[in-house]
């Protein structure tokens, strides 16, 4: 008899495989994969446990067999949980930035540097002297993870390293942050940051972090939405005067998964 199971993170042990009445399982091997790490561990009727496998990412698959068939107790079920998962994060950074006009102006410089991870090259609006000045940029990305099917996401993080700077106290000048799961949607508006005082925002280091794992996970397709979702900045000054100053150096998004777990039972009853 050959028992498959593919699962993600079990805290709680789970039946895996219940033998006939008045059967015994006699278990001749197990063979467990997870491309991260992980433990998974079998025990008879869920709390006498009798084997722990442990896959890491150099060794994904692992298969233990026993000599002679290891024979449960008659009508006892085996059970199966996981214990460390590994959990594998990727950053990434925007493929191209693109400014196109908010409420009709263009008016940020160095558009070109807020693409990419963060590395302190950054796009740049001003206030002006005789004219209020906005912009917005798009960032569009290129995410991919190797093998998806074996893989479940567990967090999505949109990262904004940028900083707002008032040094001349005259109207506001404010960042907004968006995200979008497609070029097609309209914008979702993450948060607003803004100034109206003599100060300054500073995420050039610690970025404004947000996490959109929920909106993600409750699409058709996650996946598809991480190959397609865009993210846009926005700033704006209204105030008339030279000195404030909005940066954008990177929006990354922060990508982490754990491992699908696949386990194969080998055995028969008796």
């Amino acid at each position: 008899m050959i028992k498959d199971y593919s699962f993600s993170a079990l805290p709680a042990a789970i039946p895996v495989w219940t033998p006939s009445p008045q059967k015994s399982i006699n278990l001749t091997a197990a063979q467990v994969s997870n491309p991260l790490a992980a433990t998974i561990i079998l025990s008879s009727n869920g709390d006498k446990s009798f084997l722990a496998l442990r896959t890491t990412e150099s060794s994904p698959t692992i298969v233990q067999s026993f000599p002679s068939a290891y024979r449960l107790s008659s009508g006892d079920t085996i059970f199966a949980r996981t214990a460390d998962e590994g959990e594998r994060c990727e950053n990434f950074g925007a493929a191209t930035a693109t400014q196109v006009a908010f409420n009709s102006r263009s008016d940020f410089s160095n558009v070109n540097n807020a693409a990419g991870m963060a590395d302190g090259q950054v796009a740049a609006l001003s206030s002006g002297l005789l004219i209020g000045t906005r912009g917005r940029i798009v960032l569009s990305y290129n995410m991919s993870l190797a093998a998806l099917e074996q893989l479940q996401l567990e967090s999505v993080i949109i990262k904004f390293y940028c900083r707002l700077a008032l040094t001349l106290a005259v109207g506001t000048s404010t960042m907004i942050f968006y995200w979008r799961p497609n070029s097609a949607d309209n914008w979702i508006e993450l948060q607003q940051a803004s100034l109206s005082l003599l100060g300054t925002l500073d995420y050039l280091t610690s970025p404004l972090e947000q996490d959109i794992t929920a909106q993600i996970l409750t699409a058709a397709n996650p996946w598809e939405v991480i190959n397609n979702l865009q993210t846009s900045f926005v700033g704006s000054h209204t105030g008339l005067g030279i000195g404030n100053t909005i940066q954008l150096d990177a929006v990354e998004v922060e990508i982490c998964v754990t491992g699908l777990n696949q386990l194969t039972l080998f055995g028969f009853e008796t």
